[in-house]
């Protein structure tokens, strides 16, 4: 985080780049259609994998474009296998370049409802440290249903304003100080789960406010690469997860993988019920929904197995001044 000088922006806005320079491009054209840039900048952090996105520096002048290199990059050539890290690197590097007194994360693939930024802004003048908003599926395929569920379906709309264990990295904004307090959670990569449990640790609040509204426009994919993609995501959250736990329970973890399953079907049913989906909806949606769930507990049952102990996280983790 630029903590040398003092910044008299209102509000940072970083977008993850997730797919690429078509998805950049169209999140950007929203947002420059909201933002006032004499009180906020957009940063988009890009690396050798996502070089295309540079090339939209012509198009949106006011925007920052950082081009990363391979700083925390993957370590093998086959991003498929790396693309979470990759993102989450992309989102520290953003965050320690933001110099505004709010500082809020989305993706390109999230297209910002009218009156975002605004909302943002508005939301912030609640002592919540970190505020995350609503997110709906804007494809209506039942695959992209499926991912949506798996996802975001506990932040769909109708969504009820109030503290919240979770809130997502697509949308989501955080006051600076408070992220700056905390700063060694993030510094290296940002994980959502792992940042906004460390300010709940600390006595603060995350705050879920419907007024932020994201609505994800994820092109088609095949049900094969959702399916990779699910057990590397699992695998990640797993990794970060028993990072920061001890042994019993990481193995308390191993053993919950058997219910694990059927535990995020059933939230997914909730969540479906909630938004008053179609029967035909939940008929397509579900079986997809519960592939994708298995792939995931298969990540996280992998992640628990192989991930580092919090022991071994402290030990390799560089240790900075905030």
């Amino acid at each position: 985080m630029n903590s040398n000088e003092q910044s008299d922006l209102t509000l940072s806005i970083i977008v993850t780049v997730v797919g690429g320079q078509e998805f950049v491009s169209r999140c950007l054209d929203v947002l420059s259609r909201q933002v006032d840039f004499s009180n906020t900048e957009i940063i988009v952090p890009y690396d050798r994998w996502s070089a295309s996105v540079g090339k939209l520096t012509k198009d949106f002048p006011q925007v920052t474009f950082h081009y990363i290199g391979n700083l925390g990059a993957a370590s093998s050539e086959e991003i498929s296998s790396h693309q979470h890290r990759l993102y989450d690197r992309r989102r520290a590097v953003g965050i320690s370049l933001a110099r505004g007194r709010v500082i809020a994360l989305t993706e390109d693939y999230a297209v910002p409802a009218e009156h975002w930024y605004q909302q943002i802004l508005l939301a912030h003048e609640q002592p919540y440290a970190a505020i995350g908003g609503a997110i709906d599926n804007d494809v209506d395929r039942p695959l992209n249903w499926a991912l949506y569920y798996c996802d975001f379906g506990r932040y769909g709309t109708p969504l009820e304003a109030g503290p919240a264990e979770y809130a997502s990295d697509v949308n989501i904004a955080y006051k600076r100080e408070a992220l700056k307090s905390i700063s060694n959670t993030w510094e290296n990569a940002y994980h959502e789960t792992l940042v906004n449990w460390a300010l709940r640790s600390r006595g603060e609040t995350v705050f879920l406010d419907p007024r932020m509204l994201v609505r994800e426009r994820r092109p088609t994919t095949k049900f094969s690469v959702a399916f990779g993609e699910r057990i590397e995501w699992g695998r990640v959250f797993a990794e970060t997860r028993v990072a920061a736990c001890g042994r019993l329970q990481r193995i308390s973890f191993i053993a919950g993988i058997a219910v694990l399953p059927l535990l995020l079907i059933a939230r997914a049913f909730k969540h479906m019920l909630r938004q008053r989906r179609t029967l035909k909806q939940m008929f397509m949606t579900l079986p997809l929904a519960t592939g994708l769930i298995i792939g995931w507990s298969l990540g996280e049952f992998m992640g628990y197995m192989v991930g580092p102990t919090a022991e071994e996280y402290l030990l390799t983790k560089p240790v900075t001044e905030t």
